[in-house]
Formats: C-alpha cells, sequence, structure tokens
C-alpha cells in the first residue's frame, strides 16, 4: 500500500536489525527559514515542492472557522494542503508540510471536496473504479481531521438497473444541487463522451435529509447539447433519438455498463456547473482531453429546473479577459483563493505528463460578485510563483560557481513543458547571495548555459568538482543517451563562466539516462564518478590520474550490489553520497518516489552496502525522488533537500538530538519501531508516553490505550495487515505499517 508523503514533520524512521543491536535514528523536521527570492521579491512557499495537474477544493482543515485550501495534483495522485493564516491583519496562504498524513492514502485521479450530508464540512469524493468512491468527514476540533469510507463505489438507478455511477477516471464531474433541494446531484458525460448524464439524489425525496447517497438517471441529455466525440465543438438543441425518445422520463433501456470496463470510454472532459449569469440554473464550463480552452455554455433556463437547454455556447471563454489556452485538457474551479469573499475560477490541465507543468495554475479574479461573476486574468502560475517550480522531476544540487565560498543552487529536471506540445529539459540557476551563515537564494535564471538548446534530450543531470586543481569547480551533464558530456570551468570572477560542451569521457555510457555525482568515494583526495543508470544499478569510476588529469576507470558496474528496480517498476536511481562525522553515507532517489539509505559504505570493487532503510524516513514523494544533504546555514544541524514530481524542492533540517551513529541511542518528543512493525510496537518518549490511539486510513480507530512509563509495547497482533495512523494525546506521530 503506498504510504503517502507526510513529512509527518516529526519525521522519524527506527531501524531495528537484529534485538541485540542499538537502535539508531535519523530525524529531520521541515524547515522553510532559507528565503529564496525571484524578481526582487522573497517567495511566500519558496519549499513548498511545487505543482504540475492541480485540482483545488476548500476545506476547514484545522476546525479554526475559516476555510483552507487543497490542492490534489493528478500528477502522482499528491496532495498539497494550504492553510489560510491571518496574521496583522493580512490574509495568506502558508504550506502545511504535515497536510496529507491527515487524508486517506488510496486517492487515485480525483478528489473533490464538497458538503453532501449539510453538517458543514465538506466530506471527500474521489475515484472508484468506474465511478466514485465516498469519504464522509467525521472529524472534529477535538480530533482533528478524520475520514469515514461510505460508499466503495456510488450506485444510480439507470432505469430500473442499479449499477455503479459511471464516471471515467479521465473525468471531473460536477457535483453540485442542480435543482435546489438541498442535496447533491451529479453531472457526469456518459460513457459515450456526447451527452452529459443528470443523476439526481433523492435523499431529500426518499428519507427528508441530504446525507444518503441515493441517485436516480434523471436526464441523459442534461442541457440538451451535444459534444462531439472527435472534437470540443457543441451541438445545441441536440435532436438526436437520445435527447428525445431517448431521454427520461420515458427514457430507452439503457446499455449496461460494467464498472471496471472503461475500454469503450471518451477520451475525458470536465465539469464546472455554475450560474454565471445570475438566472437560478446552472451554466456549464467544460475542458476537453484534446483542447486548450474551456467552452462556456449559458442555461436558457430561469430558477432550478432539470430539463431547460443550453442556449449559447462561447469557445472564448472568458472572452472578456485573456482567454485560457492551457494547451491540454483544462479544468476549472470555483472558490475564494484571495479572501475578499468572491469566488475566484482557478483553472489548471488535468492531462498527466502531457501539458504545462510550470505555469499551470490560471487565477481569474472575480471583479463581479459570487452571484454574477465577472472573471478577470491575473496569473498563470498562482501558488507556483510563490514556489521554486521547475516542471517534472526536480534534482537539487549545490555549487560553488561564483567563488564566492558559497554554495549556489542549481535545480535540473525531468522535462518541462514547452508550447506548442512538445518538452525540454533545463537547469535553474538559484545565486547564493547570503552569507555562510544565512543563506539567501537568488533566481537567476531558468536555463542555466542556455543547455535547452542542445536538444540533449530528458533529464539532463549536472554534477560539479574541481577536475583540473584550479579550484574551481568543472560540470559533468548526466544525459538521456546514458553518456556524459564536460564543461571546462572559465570563470576569471564571480560571473560561471563554462566552455563549450565537451566529450571528454567518450568511454562512459550506462545506457540510457545517466545520473552522475563526483565524490571522492575512496578517500584518496581524488573526485570519483558514480552513475546511476535506467535500470537500476549504480557504477562506480575510480579516479585513476592526478587532481589536474582525471582519468576514471570503471571498478564496479554494481555499486554496493544496488539494484532500485527491484522495488519500482522502472529504475532511475540517483545517487548522492555525503559524508558526516567522518563517515560516508549514500541516499538514492527512484522513480518510486521513495529514498534508500545506506551506510557501511565499503568494499567499493564488490560487496553489498547496508541498506539502513527503505522507505527512509517512511517518504513518498509521488515520483523521481531525488536528495542532497549538507549543513549550508553551518548551524551544525544537517539540511536535507528533497526533489520530486511536482517539480519543486522541499528542504528540512536535522532535528536536535538525532544522529547518524550507530552506536548511540537519541529520542525526539516520542519515538515507535519497528515500522513494518508485525505484532509489538514499541513506544519511547523522554517522559510518560500517555494516551495512544490507532486509526485506520479511513478514520476508524482501531486502538485505544494507555502507555503511563517513557517506554512500553502495544500488542496488535489482532489488526489486519494494512496502514495506520498513530497519535499520541491527539498529536500524529506517524504511520506505521502492519505487515
Amino acid at each position: 500500500m503506498k504510504l503517502t508523503f507526510h513529512l509527518v514533520w516529526f519525521l522519524f524512521f527506527f531501524f531495528v536489525a537484529t534485538p541485540r543491536e542499538v537502535r539508531s535514528q535519523f530525524q529531520f523536521n521541515f524547515n522553510d527559514s532559507i528565503l529564496v527570492q525571484k524578481l526582487g521579491n522573497a517567495l511566500e512557499n519558496p519549499w513548498a515542492g511545487g505543482l504540475n495537474y492541480a485540482q483545488f477544493s476548500e476545506l476547514d482543515y484545522d476546525f479554526d472557522g475559516d476555510l483552507d485550501l487543497v490542492v490534489f495534483d493528478r500528477s502522482n495522485d499528491q496532495i498539497r494542503v494550504f492553510v489560510h493564516v491571518v496574521e496583522g491583519g493580512i490574509h495568506f496562504y502558508r504550506f502545511d508540510p504535515e497536510g496529507d498524513a491527515y487524508f486517506p492514502s488510496d486517492l487515485r485521479y480525483r478528489m473533490q471536496l464538497v458538503d453532501y450530508d449539510q453538517d458543514g464540512k465538506n466530506d471527500l469524493f474521489t475515484y472508484g473504479i468506474g465511478g466514485m468512491k465516498v469519504f464522509r468527514n467525521v472529524g472534529s476540533p477535538g480530533s482533528g481531521l478524520q475520514w469515514m469510507l461510505v460508499k466503495n463505489l456510488l450506485y444510480s438507478d439507470y432505469n430500473g438497473n442499479f449499477m455503479g455511477l459511471y464516471v471515467s477516471s479521465a473525468d471531473i464531474p460536477a457535483i453540485v444541487d442542480v435543482d435546489g433541494d438541498q442535496d447533491l446531484d451529479i453531472l457526469t458525460f456518459s460513457i459515450a463522451g456526447d451527452h452529459v448524464e443528470y443523476h439526481k439524489n433523492v435523499s431529500q425525496e426518499w428519507y427528508g435529509h441530504s446525507d444518503s447517497l441515493t441517485f436516480v438517471l434523471k436526464n441523459r441529455c442534461w442541457g440538451g447539447f451535444k459534444e462531439e466525440v472527435t472534437s470540443n465543438a457543441i451541438t445545441l438543441f441536440d435532436n438526436s433519438t437520445l435527447c428525445t425518445s431517448g431521454n427520461v422520463p420515458n427514457p430507452e433501456t439503457p446499455v449496461v455498463i460494467k464498472p471496471e470496463d472503461e475500454s469503450k470510454a471518451h477520451s475525458g472532459s470536465t465539469l464546472l456547473a455554475i450560474d454565471l449569469d445570475n438566472s437560478g440554473v446552472l451554466d456549464l464550463l467544460i475542458g476537453d482531453v484534446a483542447y486548450g480552452n474551456l467552452n462556456k455554455l449559458i442555461n436558457g433556463g430561469t430558477g432550478p429546473n432539470t430539463h431547460s437547454s443550453m442556449v449559447s455556447v462561447d469557445p472564448n471563454f472568458p472572452s472578456n479577459s485573456v482567454s485560457l489556452d492551457l494547451q491540454l485538457f483544462p479544468a476549472a474551479f470555483y472558490l475564494d483563493v484571495d479572501f475578499d469573499g468572491k469566488k475566484d475560477l482557478l483553472c489548471s490541465p488535468n492531462a498527466k505528463g502531457t501539458s504545462e507543468n510550470e505555469h499551470s495554475v490560471w487565477k481569474y479574479k472575480n471583479q463581479g460578485t459570487t452571484t454574477l461573476p465577472n472573471f478577470i486574468f491575473e496569473t498563470n502560475s498562482f501558488l507556483q510563483e510563490e514556489m521554486i517550480e521547475h516542471g517534472i522531476g526536480s534534482v537539487p544540487v549545490f555549487a560553488d560557481v561564483t567563488n564566492d565560498g558559497l554554495l549556489d543552487l542549481f535545480v535540473a529536471n525531468y522535462f518541462a513543458y514547452k508550447p506548442t506540445l512538445e518538452k525540454e529539459s533545463r537547469i535553474a540557476y538559484y545565486k547564493n547571495t547570503g552569507t555562510s551563515s544565512n543563506p539567501i537564494f537568488t533566481f537567476i535564471d531558468a536555463d542555466f548555459l542556455n543547455l535547452s538548446q542542445l536538444n540533449l534530450g530528458f533529464r539532463i543531470l549536472p554534477t560539479f568538482g574541481d577536475l583540473n586543481g584550479d579550484n574551481k569547480p568543472e560540470l559533468i551533464l548526466g544525459l538521456e543517451n546514458g553518456t556524459l558530456m564536460y564543461f571546462l570551468n572559465q570563470s576569471t570572477g564571480s560571473s560561471p563562466i563554462f566552455g563549450m560542451p565537451q566529450t571528454q569521457f567518450a568511454g562512459i555510457d550506462v545506457g540510457q539516462f545517466a545520473a552522475p555525482q563526483l565524490f571522492d568515494l575512496n578517500k584518496d583526495g581524488l573526485l570519483d564518478l558514480v552513475v546511476g543508470e535506467k535500470t537500476g544499478e549504480i557504477l562506480y569510476y575510480e579516479n585513476m590520474g592526478t587532481t589536474s588529469l582525471p582519468n576514471f576507470q570503471l571498478l564496479n558496474a554494481q555499486l554496493g550490489g544496488i539494484d532500485v528496480e527491484v522495488q519500482t517498476p522502472d529504475g532511475f536511481p540517483l545517487p548522492h553520497f555525503f559524508t558526516h562525522n567522518d563517515t560516508t553515507y549514500l541516499l538514492v532517489g527512484a522513480f518510486d518516489g521513495k529514498l534508500r539509505f545506506y551506510d557501511n559504505i565499503q568494499s567499493l570493487s564488490s560487496g553489498v552496502f547496508h541498506l539502513r532503510s527503505y522507505p527512509f524516513l517512511g517518504l513518498d514523494l509521488g515520483a523521481f525522488s531525488a536528495a542532497w544533504v549538507d549543513d549550508l546555514d553551518q548551524d551544525s544541524r544537517l539540511d536535507l533537500y528533497l526533489g520530486q514530481d511536482l517539480g519543486g524542492i522541499f528542504r528540512l533540517e536535522h532535528q536536535t538530538g538525532s544522529t547518524l551513529s550507530n552506536n548511540e541511542v537519541s529520542f525526539g518528543v516520542c519515538n515507535a519501531y519497528p515500522n513494518p512493525f508485525n505484532e509489538l510496537l514499541t513506544l519511547e518518549s523522554h517522559e510518560s508516553i500517555g494516551n495512544i490511539t490507532l486509526f485506520s486510513l479511513e478514520g476508524v480507530k482501531v486502538f485505544e490505550g494507555q502507555i503511563s512509563e517513557s517506554k512500553g509495547s502495544l500488542s496488535l497482533h489482532f489488526l489486519a495487515k494494512g496502514v495506520y495512523l498513530l497519535k499520541r494525546e491527539g498529536k500524529v506521530i506517524g504511520r506505521f505499517i502492519k505487515a
């Protein structure tokens, strides 16, 4: 089961080898204290990790009475929470790195937060096989945010055939009160993809309340229009058989659709149903998988009704401002994101891997009212413009290229979107304009050395090191074709200048997607070369040359016995060796979004490194994990910089009191081990542990007990295998796997 990325921000991982060996830990907390500047402004959430294909919802996540912003990114089903904060009368969003720990882990394709039971708390709708599953919000100010699975699959009465309410995995339906009776209905495209179906929620009619998710298909041609299957063209007043004799209230018997069979489904559409002209009926904004615009359809009816027709279509929405053009598959979301009490419009692509991924959240400010909106374009990078954000598969690398003794930041990527319908790999450059104890990273260039113009393929990865003895770092690039490219450092002052690319190491070819690192692995004073290859192994090239003339010779084609493809369907290992207290360690990122932490880095020509923890810190970054460890602010606490699928960087700092040593025990607030556990889960603290509760990911409490001492074990043999959320005195400790 997938562990979601919650940098619990009591992040911890214990390694327990045998009862006789001593436990050790390596703890980090999220820390955004290092400033990042761009265009003269300090970014508000620089280390929030980026966004690609975002879906937006509102939720009172922290039960403080206001609405926070929850982002579900379709890229690899990641969640980001931005808490509504008020300081000095100023409203803004602050990234909460603990946020995704409070959501179910099995969310796929989409997430919509709406209040179906009218209790004032937004509930969660997500993909179920062929349709939708629903989690009810059962949290409270005392217990925090919790979810209970109430429907593994929504069903509807298709003219006497009670079956799964079909919603394609590619689609975003409209979950909205169509008929004004205070329960939420569903508008969704049919499996053919040409007409919108109206599934009426009959909870009020049948039961007199809103909390029964019981649906009946009431209109197979809602709005009376047709969207062409081969384009996004709209035909108004469609007079096809389905919309006339085949429609409700006397419909033809529809084809029975098996929920798990989506092979005949249309390519994809997104729906936002809102009243744009204050007529009392719902209009539509429709996005299509193959187009970058939204079609605006105006409903010709008045007052709540379910049968009036759309009477006009505008393919250039909003035609009174900058028309939306997101290249592919836009989805629209209606919510107040600038705290003025009026709902704005956010638009983002719903097309994983094939659309804009750096400037992919368009905000239209509502300069009208919520009941009669007037959308005016404001930015194409909402939230993203306040982050380090560079496409897909970010990789942080640090090197002093300005000869000032300060490490600068480089962010590589797998690729960024390039108009139109193309991709390119780039390296962004942030100069360190701070001091040795107070680094500040200032954005200089999104395409360092204009490397994208060299057409080197995807995922060009840099490593820096002085290879000619002049105390200036050279640049080596790992390329998609498995080879390396060399750039001589020709700087004479504080501006980095590199020569023309050279194939200095022509004999080195690892096959595909070379991921290099220069590091003195054998501690002989010469920089060696380690290179990850796509198939999962790491190759070690020992430097047999001199400080002024390197000579890299292959010593081991599978360094440390590592093959990350054993744990992930694809490899893409990205090695990062680092030294702490004269001991060498290794972190390896990979396609699966997890990190592997190795110690006992010996036997370089053969032998196996000791895998100390996997996944390191319990992290799942979605995809393309990358790590860099260094003490950049020289406060004697290591920093951990994480790159990942969404194109941004997370910054963590080593927690005071924890250690990398194998012979020292050190405790944080409260620690638990082992993870995964079988029958016993042990907790330790520097004080009495107190009340302990364990919840399933659906929010069901499965255990509650007390530990009055500073150490104790829980006997949990009765639990089914799975992932559980552990709380101490109501505060999250982490997620644990029952193996």
